[in-house]
């Protein structure tokens, strides 16, 4: 889950770095992502053998695997975000109402994501605290769809041609799935709590 925040929070550099025009803090920020997306992969594997050789011994290895799935579902999430980023025009960039959008936008998701990451860590030392948690990425996410339709809808209303409003609405609806993903690993990490 630590892997997943890191990556998250590249997606601001990303974005500062084509405001900025800084063509090689987006190539490095994208580098970032593909990298941490193989750690998670690795990890996952590894996740899979230690269960592997439990055995029948932990009752809820389902929902562990359920959740480390969802978990590692976000990572494709943030892929996507990364690479509708990197493909936004200058001029969509430097439009302040598209830079406001999309800040916010990716604010909120890494907040979500941070408590997502406190909610999981929860798991083992207070499974109370982590339901919680769970609740706040919840009210989070909410509140990424309520910005998100705002988003569209400034979109909607001030692109100057076709390519504009794809992709700018293409970078506003990736970050909304992120977060839509990183609700439906809450959500496993939430039943995993209810059976420890």
């Amino acid at each position: 889950m630590r892997r997943v925040l890191d990556a998250t929070r590249v997606l601001l550099e990303e974005f500062s770095g084509l405001t900025k025009g800084d063509r090689a803090q987006v190539e490095g920020a994208l580098e970032k992502v593909k990298r941490a997306e193989g750690d998670v992969m690795t990890l996952r594997a590894a996740l899979i053998r230690e269960l592997g050789q439990v055995g029948t011994l932990l009752v809820n290895r389902e929902d562990l695997l359920r959740a480390a799935f969802a978990v590692e579902d976000i990572f494709g999430h943030i892929n996507g975000v990364a690479f509708r980023m990197s493909q936004l025009p200058k001029a969509s960039v430097k439009n302040k109402k598209y830079r406001e959008s999309i800040n916010a936008l990716l604010g909120l998701l890494i907040d979500g994501i941070s408590k997502l990451n406190e909610s999981i860590r929860a798991l083992s030392i207070n499974p109370d605290q982590s339901i919680q948690m769970a609740a706040q990425v919840q009210q989070i996410e909410s509140s990424i769809d309520n910005d998100y339709r705002e988003a569209v809808a400034v979109v909607m209303k001030t692109a100057t041609n076709v390519k504009e409003l794809i992709t700018v609405k293409e970078v506003v609806e990736s970050i909304e799935d992120c977060a839509d993903a990183m609700l439906d690993a809450s959500d496993a990490s939430t039943i995993l709590a209810l059976g420890l």
